[in-house]
């Protein structure tokens, strides 16, 4: 694992015990003392601290309910912590400029709706907004930008197709071509893979550590599969009831243990080349 560093320029420790010195690089996103509520009073996650290690992939897993999606929202300043803060970059959230933190960081959220006549490539063009004016068109730079991310997700032939007449597969992957045509230095994507069938799910998961690996994006994703996830991911957070169990790499965090406690399930491990093999056995409240 990674080395970090706390908002403040002071060492910290990350999982693999390694020390880091104040004037390296802050993380990419880190949390801290954070609680998170839709009600006040009644918080879905609450933490201590929390980082997303800049340049790395990380993947957040747990059931349904956890908190991975509203952790999400919390790290693109969608939902206000109500207390703690969230960092990006080394600074609060909160403190930038709505236009200013599309340029820097990218949200697929689950809900991606499209106007009836709009297009591939219009919904695409979307993600150019924060690097352009209000009245600019598109530079041969966004149309650049849009046609790598309809490649990237395998919808150039879909291109002047509109979006509404699309299966749900589809309309997917064009939702996340149009995260990725902002081109920014981070990536939050919630549950990426729904609606798409194992091929395209492994395209853009692959189209997503491609461009960590070419242009060091800092990529943070919700994954519902633990075992996709830790062959995916250089770290997994494993989120239960709203608080993190463990995090770390993968061959370090899944294990029988955090299966039945977090997951709910019995199984077996297994460790390979491309990460750890999960063999599900049984639900544990089954006699």
């Amino acid at each position: 694992m990674s080395k970090h560093t706390t908002p403040d320029g002071d060492s910290t420790v990350g999982p693999s015990g390694e020390t880091t010195d104040g004037d390296e690089e802050p993380p990419g996103i880190e949390a801290s003392d954070l609680s998170l509520a839709y009600e006040p009073g009644e918080p879905v996650v609450e933490l201590d601290r929390l980082t997303v290690p800049a340049g790395e992939v990380t993947a957040l897993v747990g059931p349904n309910g956890s908190g991975k999606s509203t952790l999400l929202k919390s790290m693109n300043a969608e939902l206000s912590p109500e207390n703690g803060m969230v960092y990006f970059d080394g600074r609060d959230v909160e403190q930038y400029e709505t236009t200013e933190l599309a340029r820097k960081l990218g949200l697929l959220s689950q809900q991606n709706e499209a106007p009836a006549s709009t297009t591939v490539r219009e919904l695409a063009a979307h993600g150019r907004y924060p690097h352009r004016g209000f009245f600019e068109s598109l530079s041969e730079e966004d149309h650049e930008a849009i046609d790598r991310a309809l490649e990237r997700v395998g919808v150039s032939h879909l291109a002047d197709r509109p979006v509404v007449g699309l299966s749900g597969g589809q309309q997917q992957r064009v939702a996340i071509a149009m995260t990725f045509a902002q081109e920014t230095d981070a990536l939050l994507l919630d549950e990426p893979t729904t609606f798409l069938d194992l091929h395209h799910q492994l395209r853009v998961l692959r189209a997503a550590r491609e461009l960590n690996e070419e242009r060091g994006v800092t990529v943070c994703v919700v994954l519902h599969d633990i075992g996709q996830a830790a062959r995916f991911a250089d770290n997994l957070i494993a989120l239960r009831d709203g608080q993190p169990y463990e995090w770390g790499p993968p061959d370090e965090v899944v294990t029988p243990d955090l299966l039945e406690d977090v997951f709910g399930v019995e199984a077996e491990v297994g460790f390979g080349p491309e990460g750890p093999t999960i063999v599900p056995r049984k639900p544990v409240d089954e006699e």
